[in-house]
């Protein structure tokens, strides 16, 4: 039997320009940025939302009353669903809270709260399946989303994609709009960015099921989206598009999209059953 050579002339034939580990990668201070923005926010918001509940107990809308919102008023098809669909989106079941509270009485949205009313059903339908199995993160939905029978969930998201409300949402980031609208309508090529309303139908009205209506949004609420997929946070895009569209945009860019959709116009969506 051959003995192992002991010696130390090996080490004469150990390359030394060799590492045995991946060589560190730094972190873009862009993404860190994003991050730490992102982070003290949503605290921001987490502890707003906290002291309202602390202060007044569990949220619960009451058909009937009204609303905080200048736009509610003007909404129609608050009543169009069964009563137990309309118990779920005023008064909540169990554990789970109402939609209204969260979402307004007509489902117009707030700040990072996105707008409900007008917007594909289903598009809503297949984010609170994303909700619940957890394809799309979000702990509040999630809960939400597991207290509901499938039934319930396609009741809910065609119920809201009825009602309709006149946008009352402006621009809130201080966006460039003129960039904005240069990138919603006709997107950046050299940046590998498409225009949005290339895939959201020609008025940022959506078009089903999985281009959802941009008019009218809470810019807050899209720019948190768009800052989410580049940074990985949400994945549920189709084909991961807009993974990729999101990560060629500037924070800047974000901005100027989301504060130049709080501008258009509400249009009927588009249909593409």
């Amino acid at each position: 039997m051959k003995r192992r050579d002991t010696s130390d002339n090996h080490v004469s034939r150990v390359d030394p320009q060799f590492d045995p580990w991946e060589p560190n990668r730094p972190i873009p201070l862009f993404v860190i940025a994003l991050v730490i923005a992102l982070a003290i926010w949503g605290a921001l918001t987490y502890l707003s939302e906290v002291g309202q509940h602390e202060a007044t107990g569990p949220a619960t809308v009451q058909q009937g009353e009204p609303s905080a919102s200048p736009g509610a008023v003007a909404a129609t098809g608050l009543d169009n669903a069964r009563p137990e669909i309309l118990d779920l989106a005023f008064t909540g079941k169990d554990n789970m809270w109402s939609c209204a509270s969260c979402h307004g009485k007509s489902g117009e949205g707030s700040s990072s709260t996105p707008r409900l009313s007008g917007q594909l059903g289903d598009y809503l339908y297949k984010q609170l399946l994303d909700f619940r199995s957890g394809a799309r993160a979000n702990a509040h939905m999630k809960l939400v989303a597991q207290a509901l029978t499938q039934e319930e969930m396609r009741e809910l998201a065609d119920y809201y994609a009825q009602i309709r409300l006149p946008s009352q949402v402006r621009p809130q980031l201080g966006g460039d709009l003129e960039r904005g609208r240069q990138l919603v309508q006709s997107g950046d090529w050299k940046r590998d960015v498409p225009a949005c309303l290339q895939c959201h139908g020609d008025s940022g009205q959506g078009v089903q099921p999985h281009f959802p209506s941009l008019a009218g949004q809470q810019p807050e609420y899209l720019f948190t989206q768009l800052a989410q997929w580049h940074t990985g946070v949400r994945g549920n895009s189709p084909q991961r598009l807009m993974d990729r569209i999101s990560q060629a945009m500037t924070p800047e860019d974000m901005r100027d999209v989301a504060d130049y959709l709080a501008t258009l116009p509400l249009v009927e969506p588009a249909q593409a059953r």
